[in-house]
């Protein structure tokens, strides 16, 4: 996703809403896992209570969330900038599960509670478009994307695009994701004593796994070009998001940006226009893109469309995999009791065969264990909207043009919600412990008319990558690394993930 930097201000008492805390306790260090490698702060934490959110039109006072004073705006943005979810957890012991940020880029409005979250991006979704700084520079790279369009666009997109992620669709990729996690198992240089950083070994498969699954054999040649690329582009956008302006003037952080941005555009867009000129015998995703039409209008994409929505899967295909299993290894590394039951898992099932897509529903730890990584480390770590109108969530109005963001980082972690939230515990996910959890209390892909289309494409890719490389191999931490967790436009780690790769006794 560390320094600190300025002590946290002393906070004027406030009016608390409905959803701020009615009975004080102490906090537990909750952030063992997640908040390694920031300082921490014990602060006071209260017992929550939710409140229905009501339509804006049965207020009958304005009520504004409370937070901190608006002469810390600057200091507020360097905390975010630096020590983000340090920052945010204290905002929400101090504050309560709404609260209003102001930061150099103008007024926040942050929603912890899983009310107010399923009230955002499903009841009232309507209300809030894709919108502020971070659409505004995503759209910079992405353009007109499913990620970043809005409006009657979007749905127009979203249902060409819909039935290529199918489950049979997802399934005819299987034998794909298997074949190339088997392939980078017998890369020679995996098994010595000398630590690989594991987060760009996992996004070097999963990019070659997106990219086949995207373009078949026609992309491998611009890989390292592309892998370069997004890499650029990933710091930048994040740059850009705490300095207004700096991609919109003529800076030299825009001029490489704009420079890799272009080297993307110049690849995809050969690669469409070879696709146009001659039918294809390729079952991937570009053709599906090509062939895909309107029912009512019989109209298909134009080549700007089909670009913009292949640069959203590839970025969003392999990012977000590359950090799950990455986050997923380390903490299997931390906790090598958990390991040791997922290999048996694998013995029993596959007893050293190559697993398949069918044999997914006979392995549930391995599933847990994924949800359970993506709880602690989201890699799609903050979702963003804009207000159209005027609302109310929890008792507090949201203003017309308020730039609402949601942290599936805390709410993850929300105490109210979570036992032992600081806990490695894959057995949360089982389906009895599961059963009546708040639908909203764990979202990393998002929710509501919204969710990622690709969500299903990536639990499947994570699943059959970790069940092929974990029998094969075991991955350690060096002693004494510290991991901090890097937001950028997702959670990965700071520097990279250093680790031992041996294989293990007895594996093919």
């Amino acid at each position: 996703m560390v320094k600190r930097w300025l002590a946290f201000p002393t906070l004027p008492s406030l009016h608390r809403h409905s959803w701020t805390r009615s009975k004080t306790t102490e906090c537990q260090d909750c952030t063992r896992l997640f908040l390694r490698g920031e300082q921490h702060m014990s602060q006071s934490t209260v017992t929550s209570q939710p409140t229905t959110p009501r339509p804006a039109q049965a207020k009958r006072h304005r009520q504004s969330p409370p937070g901190p004073s608006w002469p810390t705006a600057v200091r507020n943005t360097i905390r975010f900038a630096r020590q983000p979810f340090t920052f945010l957890r204290e905002l929400r012991e101090r504050y309560g599960d709404i609260v209003t940020l102001p930061t150099v880029m103008g007024f926040w409005t942050l929603v912890f509670h899983p009310d107010g979250v399923r009230h955002v991006v499903q009841e009232n979704h309507k209300n809030y478009r894709k919108g502020g700084i971070s659409n505004q520079v995503l759209r910079l790279t992405l353009g007109n994307g499913l990620l970043t369009n809005n409006g009657d666009s979007w749905l127009t997109q979203r249902r060409l695009i819909q039935p290529i992620f199918h489950r049979k669709q997802i399934a005819a990729f299987g034998q794909l994701m298997t074949e190339n996690a088997l392939a980078w198992t017998e890369e020679e240089r995996l098994d010595t004593d000398q630590p690989l950083d594991l987060f760009q070994q996992m996004s070097g498969l999963t990019l070659t796994i997106v990219c086949k699954a995207l373009f078949g054999a026609d992309m491998l040649a611009y890989k390292k070009r592309v892998f370069q690329a997004q890499g650029t582009i990933n710091h930048l956008d994040a740059q850009a998001f705490y300095v207004p302006g700096l991609l919109s003037l003529p800076t030299p952080q825009r001029y490489r940006l704009y420079k890799a941005r272009n080297e993307l555009y110049a690849i995809v867009d050969e690669l469409i226009a070879k696709r146009r000129r001659q039918a294809s015998t390729e079952n991937d995703l570009l053709t599906m893109l090509l062939q895909a039409r309107n029912e009512e209008t019989d109209e298909g994409m134009n080549d700007q469309q089909v670009r913009d929505e292949v640069l959203t899967l590839m970025v969003a295909g392999h990012e977000t995999t590359a950090n799950a299993l990455s986050w997923t290894l380390m903490l299997l590394s931390q906790h090598p009791h958990i390991e040791a039951r997922l290999r048996e898992e694998y013995q029993q099932v596959l007893s050293g065969r190559t697993v398949q897509m069918e044999d997914l529903p006979r392995l549930p730890l391995t599933r847990m264990v994924l949800e359970e990584s993506m709880r602690i480390y989201p890699p799609a770590w903050a979702f963003a909207r804009q207000a159209i109108d005027e609302d109310e969530i929890g008792g507090s109005t949201i203003p017309k043009g308020a730039y609402v963001l949601m942290f599936p980082a805390t709410t993850h972690q929300h105490p109210d919600f979570w036992e032992r939230p600081d806990v490695f515990d894959p057995e949360r996910f089982d389906p009895e412990r599961a059963a009546g959890r708040h639908r909203f209390a764990y979202f990393p892909f998002g929710g509501g008319p919204r969710v990622c289309i690709g969500n299903q494409f990536a639990l499947t890719e994570a699943q059959l990558i970790l069940a092929t490389i974990l029998p094969r191999y075991q991955f350690r931490l060096l002693p004494g690394a510290k991991v901090i967790p890097e937001p950028l436009i997702t959670l990965r780690p700071r520097g990279g993930l250093l680790m031992t790769i041996h294989r293990k006794g007895g594996q093919p």
